[in-house]
């Protein structure tokens, strides 16, 4: 697969920061202003009950799976030059980026921003995939990539995810995000799945990541 971006129409609006990402204690924080803003993905593994600190080498190579597509789709919509490495995981990584391009992008009628991080006041801040245009609305999405369907907690999960970065997009920018998406891409089959939360289920989703917040606010003082 070329990941020459081929008509794609992606016109950034806004400017974002570029924070490094640091890892204490199995935790991840962003640096911003020499603070340290914990993640949103942090936040949310923290209340979940039995945690594993470790990983096994399927769970690893799917991690970096997931990660080297992330990396593919933003060269892809930013029209980045990247050096695609030549083994089996970025192989597999490739072939579920083609998938999203050739058969979930094509919904997106504008492409605003790509890896671009948010944060709300020092009390969190993450990463979201992108950023765009569907079927008109301002719309929040996230890549995924899976061996199997996801549960319906981790589903709840990756849209309260989203709802955090809609809501601190929200306030740094002044936007008006109305829906969330997430982009499934299952590593096996190569089927996808399209997961839509509207604005009154985003909203509810938000109910629930304050309620995440809290809690980690709570255990942290």
């Amino acid at each position: 697969m070329s990941l020459i971006n081929k008509g794609l129409k992606y016109e950034p609006i806004y400017n974002y920061s570029h924070n490094e990402v640091i890892k204490r204690n199995n935790f991840r924080y962003y640096k911003i202003n020499n603070s340290l803003v914990p993640s949103v993905t942090s936040i949310l593994r923290l209340s979940r009950y039995n945690q594993r600190d470790s990983f096994s080498s399927k769970q690893a190579d799917s991690f970096e799976i997931g990660n080297l597509m992330h990396e593919y789709l933003d060269s892809y919509v930013t029209q980045r030059a990247i050096e695609i490495q030549n083994n089996k995981n970025s192989k597999i990584a490739l072939k579920l980026s083609e998938v999203i391009i050739h058969n979930i992008f094509p919904i997106v009628d504008k492409f605003i921003a790509s890896e671009a991080t948010v944060q709300d006041n020092f009390n969190y801040a993450g990463t979201l995939d992108l950023l765009g245009l569907i079927d008109n609305k301002l719309t929040v999405v996230d890549y995924k990539s899976s061996y199997k369907k996801k549960s319906g907690f981790m589903i709840d999960e990756h849209f309260q995810q989203l709802a955090a970065y809609a809501s601190a997009h929200d306030k740094m920018h002044n936007t008006k995000i109305e829906q969330a998406m997430i982009f499934i891409v299952y590593k096996e089959t190569y089927k996808y799945d399209i997961l839509t939360a509207d604005l009154s289920l985003l909203n509810q989703y938000k109910l629930m990541w304050k309620e995440k917040l809290e809690y980690y606010k709570e255990i942290s003082e």
